[in-house]
């Protein structure tokens, strides 16, 4: 009878799971792409684009690990149509729960289906005073600072226990979005680096131009654009310098 129940109750959290999942897709697709622009510029190979700055780069993030375990779902299930939207692969393996819950993997899909989930509850409703500064290196886990931790420099991960450094889960966090060429004008860089919990004045990358420590590498609506990473560096070294 135990077996039973639990089994019941296996199927109705990935059921529902899958379904929240599939519902509120479209809003956190939203939340991730508003206000996003691709600034094109020229470069020696032609023109080329560069990431767009979303207005949640954490609801990005989230967005591309939903469509990833989406198309691992959609093997798992047998769909093979090529080019199925995420929507219905959610949809196809919210009809094959049963399938998935027999695989040996069941216990995972379970978990990943939860966390993201929960992960997505944080979207929509951040905990309160709370900054998003990057991911646990560890075990992948969002991590959620408050202003002490921001100011102490150190984090602990809520899953697995460890003890992070501030500064350097911003950094990868930061490394990610240089390595995919991100930039923009100086409010847009600050207003991105403020959501990653790192505060810089525009006024500050301003001065850094005029006095050549990063350089204009395009522009938009009359606007100098900069490379994120270049602001990053500048705002490194000058934190090195005043330490």
């Amino acid at each position: 009878m135990n077996q039973t129940v639990s089994q019941d109750y296996d199927h109705r959290q990935l059921d529902q799971d899958l379904r929240t999942l599939r519902v509120y897709l479209p809003d956190l697709r939203l939340l991730a792409a508003k206000k996003a622009s691709v600034t094109a510029h020229s470069s020696r190979a032609g023109l080329r684009t560069t990431a767009p700055i979303p207005l949640n780069e954490g609801a990005w993030n989230l967005l591309e690990d939903i469509e990833h375990f989406a198309w691992s779902l959609g093997r798992a299930v047998g769909v093979r149509q090529r080019h199925v939207p995420t929507e219905g692969l959610l949809d196809a393996a919210t009809n094959r729960v049963d399938r998935l819950l027999a695989r040996p993997d069941a216990p995972i899909i379970k978990r990943m289906a939860t966390t993201l989930v929960q992960r997505m509850g944080r979207q929509f409703e951040p905990p309160e005073d709370h900054t998003l500064i990057g991911y646990c290196q560890q075990c992948g886990s969002e991590l959620w600072c408050a202003q002490d931790d921001l100011e102490s420099g150190w984090t602990v991960c809520p899953s697995c226990g460890r003890t992070l450094k501030v500064r350097e889960v911003q950094q990868i966090r930061i490394l990610h979005l240089a390595s995919c060429g991100t930039q923009g004008t100086a409010a847009g860089l600050c207003d991105l680096l403020k959501r990653c919990g790192i505060g810089i004045k525009r006024n500050t990358v301003t001065q850094w131009r005029k006095r050549g420590i990063i350089r204009q590498v395009s522009e938009q609506e009359g606007k100098p654009v900069y490379l994120l990473w270049d602001v990053w560096q500048a705002l490194t070294r000058r934190t090195v310098t005043e330490n």
